[in-house]
């Protein structure tokens, strides 16, 4: 029987180069928050079990003080995303660390992007409608950054699955067009990914078989990446995977660069009171 039980995983292990940090453990809120919290709290509130945080080596004891301020021990385990290297793998390695540690459903996020209060529940209701996989796409102009440009997965359906991604670099606002580093121009409700994706515990015995053979192929290459938006296009394309597309609305927001840590505070601080408790209750 199909189990409903639902994780949080969060990817906090980038090194964050265009922001100049771990931006991952800045400070938001009263309480002085990490913005992944938020999407924690969203989590308790939608009935899932437990949050699984996927760290570089040398974050895990600043992360675990944090979370036990209002966490009990049983609802979050830290994975550590271990790297002979200094750059780490990218995010399908990072997810692969999860390989059995979860048999449920699981959402996957990113620790510094904020996704607003419903995705964590729109997660759940897909979950118990018995979707496998799902791209919890937005639209893009609202999560581009003022400060320069970003990089995004734009999304191809066909009859409401997910039929493409496409890694899209260099997308930015030119005098009013969004355009990427070919010029190629897109409307501001094209749907993209931002690395929120439901997927199963299935799912992870194939990632991790992708992840060893990336990893035994490219041994000694200290720049390369596996993304978990290349990984799931190989296996929509092979049909292996079939990810149904829900389009979430437009609450997001982020630090890609240092520049957006402000306004990303600010709106934090707008939600508290409102959305979020100043002070989270004790999740046990």
């Amino acid at each position: 029987m199909q189990t409903t039980e639902t994780a949080l995983v969060i990817l906090a292990g980038g090194l964050g180069s265009r922001f100049g940090g771990a931006k991952q453990i800045e400070p938001f809120g009263a309480q002085g928050h990490f913005l992944f919290e938020y999407a924690c709290y969203d989590a308790m509130q939608a009935g899932f079990q437990k949050v699984f945080i996927i760290v570089r080596p040398g974050m895990q004891e600043i992360v675990a003080q944090q979370l036990n301020r209002w966490m009990h021990a049983q609802r979050y385990e830290i994975i550590i995303q271990e790297q002979a290297r200094p750059k780490p793998w990218g995010t399908a390695h990072a997810l692969h660390f999860l390989y059995g540690k979860w048999e449920g459903a699981f959402l996957v996020l990113n620790a510094d992007d904020y996704y607003g209060p419903s995705i964590c529940q729109r997660a759940s209701e897909l979950v118990q409608d018995g979707v496998a996989a799902a791209a919890l796409a937005f639209e893009l102009g609202p999560t581009l950054s003022p400060h320069g440009p970003v990089a995004r997965g734009i999304c191809q359906s066909h009859d409401s699955y997910l039929s493409e991604i496409e890694e899209v670099l260099k997308l930015a606002d030119n005098n009013g067009l969004i355009t990427d580093e070919h010029g190629r121009i897109y409307a501001p409700d094209t749907l993209i990914s931002m690395n929120a994706w439901l997927l199963s515990g299935t799912f992870l015995e194939q990632l991790a078989s992708k992840v060893q053979a990336f990893l035994n192929l490219h041994n000694g290459n200290d720049q390369i990446e596996i993304y978990l938006p290349k990984v799931l296009h190989e296996m929509i394309t092979a049909g292996s995977i079939h990810i149904k597309v829900a389009a979430m609305p437009s609450a997001w927001f982020g630090i890609t660069y240092a520049a957006d840590l402000t306004l990303a505070q600010a709106k934090i601080s707008a939600l508290e009171g409102l959305q979020y408790p100043l002070e989270f209750p004790l999740w046990t």
